[in-house]
């Protein structure tokens, strides 16, 4: 019987998908379990550079400190490529809003690896 894998350009976006549902959700926690959790984790925002799961997490924590300050995530796709059998590429325009209120949003280019089996974010630039 021939193995039916799921094609890793479908694997990210059901990963991205599972990731904003678990943010829509409140669940701060399960969402960031998208992110390599790795001090290799890669965050760049127009402040700079973060490098580690556990800083970006930290961050996070302190923007969004409970389901009522989290808003609402929602995404458009612009590009998607596949970079390699365990490496994609996924640039999104992103937004949070809050009540109606746009809180942040953007432009972000997100690599995905697969590793140990589960396609992460490794490297994310948000602006």
């Amino acid at each position: 019987m021939e193995n039916h894998a799921e094609n890793p350009l479908d694997a990210v976006k059901n990963g991205l998908d599972g990731q904003v549902n678990a943010w829509n959700a409140g669940d701060l926690e399960q969402a960031m379990a998208f992110y390599w959790n790795s001090p290799e984790l890669l965050w760049i925002n127009k402040h700079g550079v973060e490098k580690g799961y556990t800083p970006v997490l930290e961050m996070f924590q302190k923007d969004f400190q409970d389901r009522s300050t989290m808003g609402v995530y929602t995404y458009e796709a612009l590009h998607l490529e596949q970079l390699s059998e365990e490496v994609v590429l996924y640039v999104i325009r992103w937004k949070i809003e809050l009540v109606g209120k746009r809180l942040m949003g953007g432009v972000s280019s997100q690599i995905w690896k697969k590793i140990e089996g589960h396609w992460v974010v490794t490297s994310e630039h948000a602006s």
